[in-house]
């Protein structure tokens, strides 16, 4: 598996877990770092459930200012925004804390996109 795709279910995995604790803040940001890391591994309708899902919570954030994830990857200030998620969670980051909570990385059926987007049918 990819490391993109790896980095797409663990992010994936924490937004999860901060709605669950009811941090849309923290769950926003967790899923933009989803939608990132979907549009490199390749799941580009993951990224778009992911901007769904921040603009339901943000009608005004940033990643709506394009007419898509990918779209909004190309632009410059997104880039820059993004650059700063990277501080708040690298990947490394992200598997040490589903580590220390013992949340496993898995992929039934090896499918990273299939499984991401079964996590966020779930969400609103």
């Amino acid at each position: 598996m990819q490391d993109q795709e790896l980095a797409m279910l663990a992010f994936v995995r924490l937004a999860a877990l901060s709605e669950e604790k009811q941090q849309l803040i923290g769950r926003d940001k967790f899923l933009i770092l989803t939608g990132v890391a979907a549009c490199r591994a390749g799941w580009p309708e993951v990224a778009e459930r992911c901007r769904e899902l921040v603009l339901h919570n943000n009608k005004m954030h940033i990643v709506g200012r394009s007419p898509s994830f990918p779209d909004a990857m190309r632009n410059d200030e997104f880039a820059t925004f993004v650059k700063h998620l990277d501080r708040f969670c690298t990947f490394e980051r992200a598997e040490h804390l589903l580590l220390e909570l013992t949340i496993e990385i898995e992929v039934p059926n090896n499918n990273a996109g299939e499984f991401a987007l079964s996590l966020l049918s779930d969400s609103n």
